[in-house]
């Protein structure tokens, strides 16, 4: 499948590899650009230097979090991407300020829902 037009990448933030891996095949086989890494430090790294047209971010990673992503990307990059979080625990996460809160597990189905409802 080609790569959706005039999009720019999404980026993938998780500590685990395996979940990094299917969620960028996922994506790949229906058309999008993936970037991926396995750190909050390095997701950080990645939005100082590339334009996405979204940030899906694990909250519970050792070292930066997920929040502390999502501060950084709105707060001081004032960057207007939507950023997702994904959580084991999303009730916890009912008056942050993601865009959007991913309970994990999730189905491939509800994944490409929310990349459509924030990129195309």
């Amino acid at each position: 499948m080609n790569a959706v037009p005039d999009l720019n990448p999404i980026l993938i933030i998780d500590d685990e590899v395996p979940i990094l891996n299917l969620l960028s095949k996922i994506l790949t086989r229906n058309g999008y650009d993936v970037d991926i890494v396995e750190s909050g430090e390095k997701g950080i790294k990645k939005i100082e230097s590339n334009n996405y047209s979204l940030i899906f971010t694990d909250i519970k990673m050792p070292g930066l979090s997920g929040e502390q992503v999502l501060q950084y990307s709105k707060n001081i990059r004032k960057n207007l991407t939507p950023v997702v979080g994904m959580s084991g625990t999303p009730w916890l996460l009912s008056q942050s300020n993601f865009d959007y809160v991913l309970a994990k597990p999730f189905l491939m189905k509800d994944l490409l829902e929310v990349v459509r409802q924030f990129v195309e």
